[in-house]
């Protein structure tokens, strides 16, 4: 649980960075009178960041290790999330989501690859889906509770 908690807490991060512009939008829209173009680069500045990262990443993480490498990109995130949250300037925003993309590029890599580094082979196909699944509930929690809908 040592090695594979940790390792989902990224992934549940980087699917809840992916989904949380659904729940946001609407708040950047009237309070910073955002159009639906801002919010759209706002979005897509974390997945050019996120694709641009992968092939880095994947260097680093053969190189220095799953745990190394994704503790310095889960800063950068927190960095992104914090930068995000303290922010009203468009630009500011715009980097901050770039930011939280580079931040959690590796997070299912580094994950895998922690996996493979401390487990058995045979554990692997379990483990993997624990974190698959676990992580993927980020997207669940990004949502708007239906009982909250107006």
């Amino acid at each position: 649980m040592r090695v594979l908690l940790p390792f989902v807490a990224g992934y549940y991060l980087s699917y809840l960075f992916r989904t949380i512009n659904g729940l946001v939008a609407a708040p950047l829209t009237l309070e910073l009178g955002f159009a639906a173009g801002d919010l759209g680069l706002l979005t897509s500045a974390f997945f050019l960041t996120f694709a641009a990262a992968q092939i880095p990443v994947g260097v680093l993480l053969d190189r220095y290790g799953p745990r190394r490498v994704q503790s310095a990109l889960l800063v950068a995130a927190a960095s992104g999330a914090a930068l995000f949250a303290a922010s009203d300037d468009f630009y500011l925003l715009l980097a901050a989501r770039a930011l939280m993309g580079l931040g959690v590029a590796g997070a299912l890599n580094a994950g895998l690859k922690a996996l493979v580094v401390w487990f058995p082979s045979d554990q692997l196909p379990l483990l993997n889906g624990f974190m698959l699944m676990l992580g993927a509930l980020g997207a669940v929690t990004a949502c708007q509770p239906i009982c909250c809908l107006p």
